[in-house]
């Protein structure tokens, strides 16, 4: 992926499986959590000079569609908002939306909204982890479960992505410049 010029926008949806009855008699709800979530996102970049763009274009089209992955992360939070710091993984076999760390002297304090990196999955902290031992609640759930002492990356986080579709498509102004917008899904 290129790394200039960076994304205009990046518009992240979270979507989560849950299905929803809804009795036509009472109105009562029924739910049924499948406890299954994923990120996707559409990227638009600014305009772009014909070199710039045909970078983008050549890189888009080596995806070959939604064969191809990459890593993105979120570009306005490469640093978690409480302090930086190192942190593993503590006990082996997690499944789940909760993950039981432990981080020694100099471990991160990470706020909801943090972002943590474990191997090529991307999380989204949305509690508060003040150090030391403790469970981090996270979304979406555990993807594959880490090993014990796995190192849990908290800044410059990134994830693993493909295009949400295979048909890539770009435009061209009179005024040579070009515009360049995708849609992406994470790679599950």
């Amino acid at each position: 992926m290129p790394s200039y010029p960076s994304p205009r926008s990046i518009d992240f949806t979270a979507i989560d499986t849950v299905g929803v009855a809804v009795s036509p008699f009472t109105g009562q709800q029924q739910t049924q959590n499948w406890r299954n979530a994923w990120l996707e996102a559409s990227v638009s970049m600014p305009p772009l000079k014909h070199i710039q763009a045909q970078a983008w274009i050549a890189w888009l089209l080596g995806l070959q569609g939604q064969a191809g992955v990459f890593q993105l992360g979120d570009p306005l939070a490469p640093l978690p908002q409480g302090l930086g710091g190192s942190m593993t993984v503590s006990g082996a076999g997690q499944t789940g939306y909760t993950l039981n760390v432990a981080g020694g002297a100099g471990a991160p304090s990470l706020l909801p909204g943090d972002w943590i990196q474990i191997g090529f999955r991307l999380y989204r902290n949305i509690g508060t982890y003040n150090g030391g031992a403790g469970a981090l609640d996270i979304w979406p759930q555990i993807r594959e479960s880490p090993l014990d002492g796995t190192a849990i990356v908290v800044t410059d986080t990134k994830g693993l992505f493909r295009l949400k579709s295979n048909v890539r498509k770009w435009s061209e102004s009179d005024m040579r410049m070009y515009g360049l917008e995708f849609e992406i899904r994470e790679a599950i």
